[in-house]
Formats: structure tokens, C-alpha cells, sequence
């Protein structure tokens, strides 16, 4: 039998009990983590930050907002700007155990 299209030479042929795919198929990889699920993960760590003299635990997203806030009180515009940006995202002044209040308009109201 001569070789050529889909007739492969004798020695490049699969032999008798080998497998046309020896390693087999990859294992697929864990089920991969959203960006969200990992940028809450890594905001909600726990570091060490020097404040005062002292050592103090908080998470790093508390600590991203305290340098975000010192800057902009040192008069940087960028971080002004992002503050600003932030303090729409979460408006009022909510402390641990506050009661949350909403405002509805009267469209809201109607619904």
C-alpha cells in the first residue's frame, strides 16, 4: 500500500495497544474565581498599619480609604475626586448598628 493522503508510512502508524493520545485529555482547572469575588477577598484581608504610634489591625479596603482621605486632605485633586466619587457610592454617615434609612421619591412611592 503506498502512502500519502490519510495513508500514513508504517512506521508512523499508531502500533498495536498505544493509545493516539497517551497523556489523555488535561484536567480542566478548578472553576475560576470571579474578579469581583477576588477583589472582595483581597479588600477584606486583614494588615498590620502603623496609626498613632501604634499597630492596628483593619482590612486593606479601610486602609485604601484612609489614605484616599489623607490625600485629599493634603490637597492631591485626583484623590479628591475619587473620595467624591466614593462618598456617592455609599451616602450618609452609617456607623456599625446605625439604622439604614431610604429615601423614595414619589414615583418610588407609586410602585
Amino acid at each position: 500500500m503506498s502512502t500519502g493522503y490519510r495513508n500514513p508510512p508504517k512506521a508512523n502508524r499508531f502500533k498495536k495497544g498505544q493509545s493516539g493520545n497517551p497523556k489523555g485529555r488535561p484536567r480542566q482547572a478548578k472553576r475560576r474565581m470571579s474578579t469581583a469575588y477576588l477583589f472582595r477577598k483581597v479588600a477584606n484581608e486583614q494588615v498590620a498599619i502603623e496609626l498613632d504610634g501604634g499597630e492596628v489591625m483593619m482590612t486593606r479596603w479601610e486602609a485604601l480609604l484612609r489614605q484616599i482621605h489623607t490625600l485629599a486632605l493634603n490637597k492631591d485633586a485626583g484623590a479628591a475626586r475619587l473620595l467624591h466619587q466614593i462618598r456617592k457610592h455609599f451616602p450618609g454617615s452609617a456607623a456599625p448598628g446605625d439604622k439604614f434609612i431610604t429615601v423614595l421619591s414619589d414615583n418610588d412611592m407609586k410602585l
